[in-house]
């Protein structure tokens, strides 16, 4: 039986990991090639959208990670830190995860670019979890510097900007007086000879 995952339209915040269960690295890079024009790991993902292949994936939003490059962070580390996940969340999976030594294929919601998709994985991925992305919190504080204290009354505030065209025209004004008179002093000393 193979898992089956339904991804909502316009779902949002959750990563999907799995394992690239390949333990040979020859078979690996044959995996993720993609000189024919076909990626292994979405492929592998089996993506379908009302009933017919999804061929709209995001590869921007898609990670192959070899856990053996991420030193003493480890996969859990690297889903905390990099890509937002609680550690409430992470914590009872973190010896399992930080325990694979094959590389692990991340999506993010992302990758299925607002689409409802449905992926059933086939060989040679396994899926490993399912993790939601804690909300980016925006702080509403008051800013407490100097520049920023005072208030603008309407006795105090500066001046409206006037338009620049009124300099524009006084300009062209004195280019064309100047271009006249230029005119007139070349038409008098050329009009004696």
């Amino acid at each position: 039986m193979s898992d089956r995952f339904d991804i909502p339209a316009h779902e949002a915040e959750v990563v999907r990991v799995f394992l690239i269960d390949l333990p040979e690295e020859g078979q690996r890079q044959t995996f993720l090639d993609d000189s024919e024009g076909t990626w292994g790991p979405i492929t592998a993902l089996n993506p379908t959208s009302e009933g017919e292949p999804f061929t709209g994936m995001d590869r921007s939003y898609m990670d192959v990670v070899n856990p053996d490059d991420l030193d003493e962070v480890g996969l859990g580390g690297l889903l905390t830190e990099g890509y937002g996940i609680a550690e409430a969340e992470v914590a009872p999976l973190r010896a399992r995860l930080d325990a694979i030594r094959d590389s692990v294929l991340i999506v993010s919601s992302k990758a299925f670019a607002g689409t409802a998709v449905t992926v059933e994985p086939r060989a040679p991925l396994r899926w490993v979890a399912t993790l939601r992305q804690e909300p980016a919190r925006g702080t509403m504080e008051q800013l407490h510097v100097e520049s920023a204290v005072g208030q603008v009354t309407a006795d105090e505030a500066a001046e409206p900007v006037k338009p620049a065209l009124p300099m524009v025209l006084k300009l062209t004004l004195v280019l064309m007086a100047v271009a006249v008179l230029v005119a007139i002093v070349l038409g008098v000393s050329g009009a004696g000879e």
